[in-house]
């Protein structure tokens, strides 16, 4: 028996041993480290406002030090007779307690001496009510003086104006084309007068890139090529033996300034197609 009373006693002592380590280590987790202090919890990087009535010398904000904790502004003081209403804005830069008296000094250089403590708590959290702390201490409302839009609209109106002026205004208009050769001509017309043109050294460029063409379609009918398109017309003369050569000498001479193939060569070239097989034959550019 006292055996088993024993065990009891001792089960006991530890149920009440872990029942208190328990009980420590909630109140532990639970216990402010931070204790409240007397004063307001503000956001960081909101500005406050905090009335301050002192007697003493006129106050002045501390000179400003990189790094401070609250940066401090009295936005209005009120004369009294016997003391001054202050009406000091501030903003907390960093989480922590401090002291709005450790941010003000006397006017005159005199030691500060019954200025009434004023702790404030920077909180890195946003709190609930936010956005009225801001309305508090801000205007939101934004005035653009200066007729600014009225300004703005006429600005725009006049680069509309201007833009369509650099757009139109004395454009020069497209003068069309004159046709190269006159309306009528068969193709060995049209092939004589390049000939003549030629041998004259009167060909102008346009000249050049519709006798081009006339020869190309001589050797795609040469070739019996039949009205296929044009890269595949090249394609074709350039693989013929009777007029791949023919095509080489006329791109040599029209696209190389200092070809060594010469006019009479050229003219050599387009002759055979300047006879007369079919006179009804007219030309199409």
């Amino acid at each position: 028996m006292k055996r088993g009373s024993h065990f009891k006693r001792n089960a006991t002592l530890v149920v009440i041993a872990a029942v208190l380590v328990l009980v420590a280590l909630v109140t532990y987790l639970n216990w402010d480290r931070n204790p409240e202090v007397d004063g307001p919890g503000v956001p960081l990087g909101v500005e406050q406002a905090a009335i301050v009535t002192y007697s003493g010398p006129r106050l002045s904000v501390a000179p400003y030090k990189w790094g401070v904790a609250v940066n401090v502004r009295i936005a209005k003081v009120t004369e009294q007779a016997d003391r001054r209403i202050y009406d000091v804005r501030y903003i907390v830069n960093r989480a922590g307690t401090f002291d709005l008296r450790d941010f003000l000094v006397a006017a005159d250089g005199s030691e500060l001496t019954g200025l009434p403590a004023f702790q404030i708590i920077g909180d890195s959290k946003l709190s609930k009510d936010l956005d009225t702390r801001i309305e508090e201490t801000e205007e939101l409302r934004i005035d653009v003086g200066g007729h600014y839009y009225e300004t703005m609209a006429v600005l725009f109106v006049l680069w509309i104006v201007w833009l369509l002026l650099l757009i139109f205004y004395k454009r020069p208009r497209t003068v069309p084309e004159s046709d190269a050769t006159p309306a009528g001509l068969t193709l060995p017309e049209m092939l004589r007068n390049f000939m003549t043109k030629l041998e004259a050294g009167a060909l102008t460029a346009d000249d050049k890139a519709l006798m081009e063409m006339q020869l190309l379609r001589c050797w795609r009918d040469e070739l019996a090529l039949g009205p296929i398109p044009m890269r595949a017309t090249l394609n074709a003369i350039w693989r013929d033996d009777k007029t791949a050569a023919s095509l080489r000498k006329l791109q040599h001479w029209l696209h190389h300034p200092a070809s060594p193939v010469a006019r009479e060569e050229i003219a050599a070239l387009v002759a055979p197609y300047a006879a007369d097989a079919n006179p009804r034959e007219e030309a199409t550019p």
